[in-house]
Formats: C-alpha cells, structure tokens, sequence
C-alpha cells in the first residue's frame, strides 16, 4: 500500500487563517481532526469500492481474511500510518510549536 501510486492533493487549508467552528479553540482542533478523519475514510471508502467492482466475483473475502503481508508491506504501512497521524494531529504540532516560538521570544 505505497503512496507512490496515489496523486499528491493539498493536505492543509489555503488562507492566512485556519477555519473556526466554535468559540472553544479546543474544540475547533478536535473538529480539525475529526474532520480530516472523515475526509480519509470517505477517501478510502471510494477507493475500496472502486477495487471492490474492478475485481468483480475474483474478490475473495476468506483470502483477504488470510492475508499475511511480507516485511517490506508492513514497513511500507508503518510509513503511511505514522504520516497520516501527523496529518491528523498537525492542528494541535503547529499550536504546541507556535507556542514554544512564543515562549522563546518572550523570553
């Protein structure tokens, strides 16, 4: 499951300002999460479907169960979950980083 293969989209919100939701700003970094959540599995969804109709009868579901990826898959996984949870929690790294740039200044 390399992401060789996948086209490169926008990751972050264009603008000077992220979009706010709600008066909390800790709600606004949950609903940030919660919603690149969404966007992925909807994502991921459409893609499953599209592979589901293109293998047609050949899609076995006791073969998928059975499954057992070689090393190189499970390295190539661990690679695309580690950079999908940095995705996910970029809201709350670039707030931790604007805040220690701040501390540093006032400092």
């Amino acid at each position: 499951m390399s992401g060789e293969s996948w086209p490169s989209r926008p990751r972050v919100a264009v603008g000077p300002d992220r979009q706010t939701y709600f008066n909390e700003t800790d709600i606004d970094r949950v609903m940030a999460i919660l919603l690149a959540l969404v966007s992925e599995v909807a994502s991921i969804r459409e893609r499953l479907d599209t592979h589901e109709r293109i293998a047609g009868d050949a899609l076995d579901p006791a073969k998928v169960e059975a499954y057992e990826p070689a090393p190189e898959v499970d390295e190539q996984r661990e690679a695309w979950r580690d950079a999908y949870i940095r995705r996910l929690f970029r809201v709350i790294t670039e707030d931790v980083a604007a805040l220690k740039q701040d501390g540093a200044k006032d400092a």
